[in-house]
């Protein structure tokens, strides 16, 4: 199905989310960890990963006017490569990093808010701070690029305060030696640190909410580059000019920044500095938190992760789904408590990434020279290739500094390289939202050899006939089913002798239709009726379901409403707590056979469920079976058809598609005139709350002009009350 994004980002709103991103973890995140690293020189550090950024920024500036979609470097790649596993690992990387990275920001943002209000501890900083961001970004994206504008924008005017009057405290003997750790520690501190340039490839996974993005998103790249790495590298160099470096360090304070705004400021300055940190890292969770979400929305409508990435809510217009499991992440990231590690694993998924970028250029320009590009990378091919060294390079010093963020991140790649080959295939079968596609393939139906039992509970003289001639027609087309008919004598627990209890046995006996016709039935092979005498007619039904194996229960439909579905009836309490699959069937005049079935099939889990029975049934008819789906948008129609021909194919009998666009309840009806038997899987969608309401099943059992039978299929796991109604209010969510 077409999910579209909407456009409210303009060049403004995309510089801001550029620069706030790509100032807040350098500055005021890891620069004590820089410090440690190259001394002085991480002012030549950060310098040197700005440029580096630029090779590969030119990349994207490019690919963006040929590409405008949601999604930026792995859709580039993905395009490039052809959606193979080279794509899919650039998408995962970007994907988690982006998310990981957000750890850094929620623990700065912690660190800052300790500061200025030390009865709050960082830790519940942190948290908070990732939960108001992830509901910021439910909102939808104007509220967040509001937020995003005046946060970055009051950023830069205290940066800007800052090297002014930094300026004029410099002593330049901080600055000596400038490299104590040699060139080495340069190099290392400009691995790490390339990854604070990663705001510019932020922006292009929002390209489908930006404004003309083939001209907007280039120039926000250029500018934002350049204007960053002026920026960084001025507030670096004074930073390390006010105070010697060796009193920077982590060892020696978690506010290496703060503190040199202090020295030039006192207090005050030490507060402005601290709240530019707390605007810096909000600034760069918000955007980081998109992106993450985005890449992944893209990923899931290229049928490689869940389509419930892909599911946008209808109020918000904004990917739900995809914006909490990227939050969970940023929780787990945040636990972790490890600014280092963290970092380079980061900046490691940023370079393989973005280096896969470059070639998608390389690969686009010899495929498809003749595409019109609003931007053209200067000096190709020159600019990707130095681009593709530079982030090399870094990798290998990133993987010889740190080995164990190496193994990290080679493990979160490896096991992205399971999830593509082991168990992407098998999620085409998934329940719909778990599945990789819209309308979910229904899996071969395989021929049992095992003894079933279809058991029909019968009271109703005018239903009993049709409901056990049905299950006996399927019994008599399968080897070892066995239909066992259960009619249940309920006696009053006021029976006052043994006389009295004989006197109403033999009345019973005698005038009751339902026992003379299970006498007759009697004699049949693949029947087994069983007559229980109890004050429970529930309790003697459930007593035979739990002792058949794979039993299938079927039974009559008397009417609909709230007054038939309260708090005892037979038929809603088996449909709430039998371990078995529980049909209710409505015959329509006495109808014997069925020719043509209609099945409503939305690729749920129980609706993949029901179609193991709607296969029986339909081999014991020897009926053809039409699959329905019914979408919201009439575009979606023929996407549709093409998922549902794949499981046409998995039944027996000669099987029809039919896909249109409308009301579900209407199209079922209207169609029903066409068709001898509905038969329809109960789920959350068509459940058990609304069959107590009147809504849904109720609604085509009363207005079909066939017969209709519900399915509820058995799943020990959503049979439980709470489990249903919590994953009913999350799909609300997702989708309302």
């Amino acid at each position: 199905m077409k999910q579209k994004l909407d456009r409210t980002l303009g060049m403004y709103s995309a510089l801001m989310i550029s620069i706030g991103t790509m100032i807040g973890s350098a500055i005021f995140v890891l620069a004590g960890t820089s410090y440690a690293t190259a001394g002085p020189g991480a002012s030549l550090a950060i310098f040197l990963a700005g440029i580096a950024a630029v090779f590969t920024g030119l990349s994207f500036a490019e690919l963006v006017t040929v590409i405008p979609k949601a999604g930026g470097g792995y859709v580039y790649v993905k395009e490039a490569t052809g959606n193979n596993i080279i794509g899919f690992i650039c998408g995962w990387g970007f994907w988690l990093g982006y998310a990981m990275s957000c750890g850094l920001f929620a623990l700065g943002f912690g660190n800052f808010i300790n500061y200025i209000f030390p009865f709050i501890p960082q830790m519940a900083a942190a948290y908070l701070l990732v939960v108001y961001v992830m509901f910021t970004n439910i909102k939808g994206t104007k509220s967040s690029g509001t937020l995003q504008n005046v946060i970055t924008t009051m950023l830069v005017a205290l940066l800007a305060l800052y090297v002014v009057v930094g300026i004029f405290h410099l002593d330049m003997d901080n600055q000596t030696p400038y490299t104590p750790q040699g060139m080495q520690g340069v190099f290392n501190a400009m691995g790490f640190l390339y990854m604070t340039y990663i705001g510019y490839g932020l922006i292009t996974t929002a390209s489908e909410e930006v404004i003309e993005p083939e001209k907007t998103i280039p120039k926000a790249i250029l500018i934002s580059i350049a204007a960053v790495i002026v920026i960084k590298t001025s507030v670096f160099f004074i930073g390390c000019g006010i105070l010697p470096w060796q009193q920077l360090v982590p060892e020696v304070t978690s506010t290496p920044m703060i503190d040199t705004a202090a020295q030039i400021g006192g207090a005050v300055g030490g507060y402005l500095f601290a709240f530019a940190g707390i605007l810096a890292t909000l600034s760069s969770i918000n955007t980081a938190v998109m992106a993450s979400s985005r890449t992944s929305f893209a990923m899931a409508r290229d049928q490689r992760l869940p389509s419930l990435f892909k599911a946008i809510n209808r109020s918000t217009k904004t990917p739900v789904f995809s914006i909490v499991v990227s939050s969970i992440i940023v929780f787990i990231a945040v636990s972790i408590r490890d600014l280092e590690h963290i970092s380079t694993v980061t900046s490691i998924f940023s370079l393989t990434g973005y280096s896969l970028v470059n070639v998608a250029l390389i690969l686009f320009r010899q495929k498809k020279p003749e595409l019109e590009r609003k931007f053209r990378v200067p000096l190709y091919p020159l600019t990707p290739i130095l681009g593709i060294g530079m982030n090399l390079f870094l990798i290998v010093n990133l993987a010889v500094s740190d080995r164990p963020a190496l193994i990290i991140a080679v493990s979160v790649i490896g096991a992205g390289v399971l999830y593509y080959y082991l168990i992407m295939p098998k999620l085409k079968y998934a329940s719909k939202g778990i599945s990789i596609v819209d309308v979910p393939e229904i899996k071969e139906q395989k021929k049992e050899n095992r003894k079933n039992e279809i058991i029909i509970p019968v009271a109703n003289p005018n239903t009993a006939e049709g409901l056990l001639n049905f299950g006996r027609t399927i019994a008599l087309s399968e080897e070892s089913t066995t239909v066992v008919p259960v009619k249940v004598n309920v006696f009053p627990d006021n029976l006052l002798t043994i006389a009295d209890y004989d006197v109403m046995m033999q009345s019973m006996g005698v005038q009751d239709s339902v026992v003379q016709m299970l006498k007759e039935y009697e004699a049949e092979p693949c029947m087994r009726p069983v007559l229980i005498n109890s004050r429970d007619a529930f309790h003697a039904i459930m007593s035979v379901v739990k002792k058949e194996k794979n039993p299938l229960v079927i039974m009559g439909w008397h009417g609909s409403g709230l007054a038939k579905y309260m708090h005892g009836n037979i038929t809603y309490r088996m449909l709430q707590e039998a371990p078995a699959d529980v049909g209710v069937l409505r015959i329509h005049d006495q109808q014997q056979t069925f020719q043509n079935i209609l099945f409503p099939y939305g690729g749920g889990k129980y609706s993949k469920m029901t179609a193991k029975v709607v296969n029986r049934i339909a081999n014991a008819y020897g009926a053809r079976i039409t699959l329905l789906n019914v979408v919201d948008h009439e575009e979606d129609v023929e996407d549709t058809r093409v998922y549902l021909d794949k499981s046409a194919a998995k039944f027996d009998q000669p099987t029809e598609i039919k896909v249109c666009s409308g009301d579900l309840i209407e199209r079922v009806v209207a169609y029903s005139k066409q068709y001898d038997l509905i038969i329809m899987g109960a789920s959350l969608d068509w459940g058990i709350q609304e069959v107590v309401t009147g809504f849904r099943t109720d609604k085509i059992m009363e207005q079909a002009a066939c017969s209709v039978l519900i399915i509820k299929s058995y799943d020990i796991f959503l049979q439980r009350t709470k489990v249903r109604g919590l994953i009913h209010k999350t799909r609300k969510a997702i989708h309302q």
